[in-house]
Order: C-alpha cells, then sequence, then structure tokens
C-alpha cells in the first residue's frame, strides 16, 4: 500500500512572512506606548508646574493678602457695566423697528424709543395732529399680541406756529425681547 499526500487538504503558514507581520505589529504597540508614555509624562509636568503657580492663591494666602471691600465694590460695578453694555450692544433694534413699523399708522410719528430690557417695558413718544390716529396706534399696539399693557403715560397739546397744533404722547407697554 502506498501513501500520498493530498496538500489541497493540510494548512501550510509561511512562517517568515508571519514573523515578519508580527514583529511590524510588535513595533507599533512599541511605538504607541512610547508616545502615550510621553504625553502623561508632560502632562504630570504640567500638572505639577500649575499647582506651583496656584498656591499663592489658595485660600489661606487668599485671607492674608485679602481684597477690601472697596476694590471688591469697584470689581461688581465694572462688571455690571460691562454687562450693561454688552446687553444694549445685543439689543435686536431691526426687528423692533419692523415690529413697530407694522403698527404705527399714518399721521403718527416716533421721536423716541426707550427700551428696558430689564423689565421688558418699552417707552414710545411721539406726536399726532389727532386723537383718533392716536387711539389708532395704541389699538394696532394691542393687537398684535407682541406688545402688551399697553399704557398712555402722557397727552399734551401743543401748537406749532400760530395755527397748527398736535398732540406729544408717551406710551409704555411691556415686550417679549427674546421673541426679537
Amino acid at each position: 500500500m502506498r501513501y500520498t499526500i493530498n496538500l489541497a487538504t493540510r494548512t501550510y503558514v509561511n512562517r517568515k512572512q508571519l514573523n515578519l507581520f508580527l514583529g511590524g505589529a510588535g513595533a507599533l504597540l512599541v511605538l504607541v506606548l512610547l508616545y502615550l508614555g510621553n504625553s502623561a509624562f508632560v502632562t504630570i509636568l504640567e500638572s505639577n508646574r500649575l499647582q506651583k503657580e496656584l498656591r499663592p492663591f489658595d485660600a489661606k494666602s487668599r485671607d492674608a493678602a485679602g481684597v477690601s471691600e472697596q476694590e471688591y465694590g469697584k470689581l461688581l460695578s465694572d462688571i455690571a457695566f460691562a454687562n450693561s453694555l454688552i446687553d444694549k450692544k445685543t439689543f435686536n433694534w431691526l426687528a423692533l423697528m419692523d415690529r413697530l413699523e407694522g403698527v404705527v399708522p399714518d399721521g403718527v410719528a416716533i421721536s423716541a424709543i426707550e427700551p428696558d430690557l430689564k423689565t421688558g417695558g418699552l417707552k414710545l413718544s411721539g406726536v399726532t395732529r389727532k386723537f383718533a390716529n392716536l387711539r389708532s396706534f395704541m389699538e394696532q399696539l394691542e393687537s398684535k399680541g407682541f406688545f402688551r399693557d399697553v399704557y398712555l403715560l402722557t397727552l399734551i397739546e401743543t401748537k406749532v406756529g400760530e395755527t397748527q397744533t398736535g398732540l406729544t404722547f408717551t406710551i409704555s407697554c411691556k415686550v417679549d425681547y427674546r421673541a426679537l
């Protein structure tokens, strides 16, 4: 009886190629390990440096150095002033003007607009020739739903020249400025 080997049934491994692949993977892992070790070392050094720099600001030294109430109050007032400037700069004037343009009828001229962002109020001053125009303006303000609590604060009859008369008015209302 003669035995034969069928090469298709046996698995052959190219050991040279496998060793080359495993060596490359090992070298890559060593490089990654060196990179991560270096990153950890740099992070530890940076943490120690920051702790040394922050040591003067711990609770005991802060109490010893102290900040006077006057300096603290001045700092708070400076912060409040800066915040008010930021609020004024970020106010959406175009949206407010667009809303007002839709409700101001003919015959009414707005001369001053004073928004109050803290209370949500808006004060409008202006002139008109007839009270009917002012009434129409106030009704349109209330009907839009964007303006609410519309109140007439002042109404003064004014003369322009000898023959012309008009009404100077001030209106206050509440506005949802976040919806602008």
